[in-house]
């Protein structure tokens, strides 16, 4: 079953279902960064918090035109490999731009904005994995984005806890990249046996139709011993 399966034509499915997907990441990351920048807007940093969210708003809007080009496309099946290394780009574009928040905000906030930034870059760590399941290189790369900027400022702030909570962040990365990897297999494996079956379909149906024309030329053969049967009687 499996080598009937054209591995081009999987992985174009996968491609198509993580730009499927993309829109729902496109309108969280909008939402979301919305309430993050109403939350941490203030006097002072409110120089640094306009750059955040322009930042944001560019890698949205970038990432909704490459969505548009890819719907598009007329060839996008023929190219899976390009438009999945586009996306990675974009992704982690996206998760490069969470992670500027998390340097950037974690040290100049309160205690209560600090729990809610944490609280937020977790929660868009994990929202990744249904958005990215098809594929998880690309999800490895978009919460490495969140993930290591954001682990460096926990482990030089000083602070024992926050330098525990450091060490625990890699670990929670650790095991959602394992979940993103065993849905990537199981989308993989589900792609694979539809083109499978599609494709013993096909062969079934062609060797449905030879037989047909077969039985046909039987009784045409059968016609023609009949009548030259009658004949020499």
């Amino acid at each position: 079953m499996r080598e009937r399966a054209d591995p081009r034509l999987v992985l174009a499915d996968r491609v198509e279902h993580l730009y499927g997907q993309m829109w729902v990441g496109l309108l969280g990351t909008f939402a979301i960064g919305a309430i993050a920048t109403f939350e941490f807007w203030d006097e002072r940093l409110r120089d640094l918090v306009l750059f955040w969210w322009l930042l944001v708003l560019l890698v949205t809007g970038a990432s909704a035109a490459l969505l548009y080009a890819y719907r598009k496309s007329p060839r996008r099946a023929q190219q899976p490999e390009q438009w999945l290394r586009w996306l990675g780009i974009a992704a982690l574009a996206t998760g490069a731009s969470w992670g500027f928040a998390g340097a950037v905000f974690f040290p100049s906030h309160t205690d209560e904005q600090q729990v809610f930034l944490a609280f937020l870059l977790a929660g868009m760590m994990a929202g990744g994995i249904p958005v990215y399941a098809a594929s998880w290189p690309i999800y490895a790369a978009y919460a490495a984005g969140i993930v290591v900027p954001f682990t460096y400022v926990l482990a030089t702030f000083g602070n024992r806890l926050f330098i525990e909570i450091a060490l625990l962040v890699p670990m929670f990365y650790a095991v959602n990249v394992a979940i993103a990897y065993r849905l990537t297999q199981v989308f993989h494996a589900a792609y694979r046996l539809r083109h499978a079956y599609g494709k013993l379909t096909e062969d079934y149906s062609v060797l449905n139709q030879r037989l047909e024309r077969q039985l046909g030329e039987l009784d045409e053969a059968r016609a023609q011993v009949e009548a030259s049967g009658r004949k020499l009687a």
